[in-house]
């Protein structure tokens, strides 16, 4: 199970929902199977942990209360944002989009939902995480943040979703405020130069992986 799955709920379900009992957490995964979110989008939109969701869906398909929702080959290419059949056989993944740019003739637009098909577990550190006072560091490098966010997990699958969640956690103005509307999760050579942006990364990572960033994602100053 790699959390790409799209559940739907069965006619078992709808036979034997007068009798089930279930905790309030596991009734709100079971009604977030739709047919059109993948299990993480639904954990993610549910605020349970992937770690959690998994043995509840297992134990909900052993059930017989849920399903696997197959999908079109077009359904599949917009959830993985390739723009064509060819693009399926890429190598290099494709760029996450975050935010529209802004441009002079348009309002701001409100942040995109995305399609979070990856899982995730995060740090289970516990210790003190505050960072220690540092000297004048350059330019975030996101290539180098993408790459230390992808070390912290299990796999490369774990590791986009990871990245994933920390820009969904900034606030899309300060992305706007310096043109970064997409985010390559591989060889991107951007550079964030802006404090207030800087800081709204680093308290991103910090809350998900409960680690400060390094020295090494900066730029020589």
């Amino acid at each position: 199970m790699t959390g790409t799955e799209i559940y739907k709920r069965t006619a078992a379900y709808e036979r034997d929902t007068g009798s089930i009992r279930l905790h309030a957490p596991e009734w709100k995964l079971l009604l977030g199977f739709d047919g059109q979110r993948s299990l993480a989008e639904v954990a993610l939109s549910m605020e349970i942990s992937f770690a959690d969701a998994l043995p509840l869906t297992e134990k909900f398909l052993q059930q017989g209360w849920i399903e696997e929702q197959p999908i079109s080959l077009d359904q599949y290419l917009k959830r993985t944002g390739a723009p064509s059949v060819s693009a399926i056989g890429s190598t290099v993944t494709p760029a996450v989009v975050w935010h529209a740019p802004r441009t002079e003739s348009s309002t701001p637009p409100p942040p995109l939902p995305l399609p979070i098909e990856k899982k995730i577990i995060e740090a289970s550190s516990a210790t003190d995480v505050t960072p220690s006072a540092q000297g004048p560091r350059g330019p975030l490098r996101v290539g180098a943040l993408v790459n230390y966010l992808l070390s912290l997990a299990d796999n490369n699958s774990l590791g986009n979703l990871l990245v994933y969640r920390v820009f969904l956690r900034v606030p899309p103005e300060l992305l706007q405020a310096e043109a970064i509307a997409s985010v390559h999760l591989v060889n991107d050579s951007s550079l964030i130069r802006g404090e207030k942006l800087q800081q709204a990364i680093a308290n991103a990572v910090n809350e998900l992986t409960k680690r400060p960033l390094p020295d090494n994602v900066f730029a020589p100053a």
